[in-house]
C-alpha cells in the first residue's frame, strides 16, 4: 500500500506552514507547495489527499481541481478559502471536492476533514484493486472500453458522443454500465482500475 501524503498548496507561506504543522502534529506525512504549478510538476498519482487554497496566482484551486480530474486523479481535494463564496463552493463540490473550509478554521475541523479524505482515498484505492479486476475489465463490451478510454482522458459525455457518433444518452448508459461492472463510483477511479 502506498504511503498516504497530505499535499498542501498555498501561496501564503505562513498559512502553508500552519497547515503543515497541524497535519504533522497529528502524525500525518505532508508535502508543501507554494503554487499549483509546482505541485503538478511533481504529481505522480500518489496516495493521500490535497489541501489547497482557493485563490492563488498562476493557477487557482478550481483550475487545479479540473486539471487533476483530466489526469484521472483520485486525490480527494479539500479547499481552504478566506472568502465565503457559495457559488464557488457549490462548483467545487460538484466537481468532486470533499470539503470547502472557510478561514479562519477550527484546527479540529480541518483535521477531521483531512482524516476523512485520507480514509476515502484508501477506500477508493482498495475497492478497485485486488481479486476480480481482470474479470471486471473483461466484462466490458468493446464500446464500453472505447467510452471508458475517452472518459479517462477527461472527455465529456457530449465529446464522447460526437467522436463515437452516438447520442449523449447512449454514452450515459455506457458510463453507468462501466461504473456498475467495475464497482466504482466516479470517472476519477478509472485510472486506478487500469494500473
Amino acid at each position: 500500500m502506498l504511503e498516504q501524503i497530505v499535499h498542501i498548496i498555498d501561496d501564503d507561506s505562513a498559512e502553508l506552514n500552519a497547515v503543515k504543522s497541524l497535519v504533522e502534529s497529528a502524525g500525518l506525512k505532508s508535502k508543501t507547495y507554494t503554487d499549483a504549478c509546482d505541485f503538478l510538476e511533481v504529481y505522480d498519482a500518489s496516495a493521500g489527499c490535497l489541501v489547497v487554497d482557493l485563490h492563488m496566482p498562476k493557477m487557482d484551486g478550481l483550475e487545479l481541481q479540473k486539471e487533476l480530474k483530466v489526469k484521472g486523479s483520485k486525490l480527494p481535494v479539500i479547499f481552504l478559502t478566506g472568502y465565503g463564496e457559495v457559488c464557488v463552493a457549490v462548483e467545487a463540490m460538484k466537481a468532486g471536492a470533499v470539503d470547502f473550509i472557510q478561514k479562519p478554521y477550527l484546527e479540529r475541523i480541518l483535521l477531521e476533514s483531512v482524516r476523512s479524505a485520507l480514509h476515502l482515498n484508501k477506500k477508493n484505492r482498495t475497492s478497485i484493486k485486488g481479486s476480480g479486476t481482470n474479470e471486471k475489465m473483461a466484462s466490458l463490451t468493446v464500446r464500453e472500453n472505447e467510452v471508458m478510454e475517452m472518459l479517462r482522458k477527461g472527455k465529456s459525455n457530449k465529446e464522447v458522443a460526437r467522436v463515437l457518433d452516438i447520442s449523449p444518452r447512449t454514452v450515459e448508459v455506457h458510463r453507468r454500465n462501466i461504473m456498475v461492472k467495475l464497482n466504482i463510483k466516479s470517472v476519477a477511479e478509472l485510472n486506478g482500475v487500469m494500473k
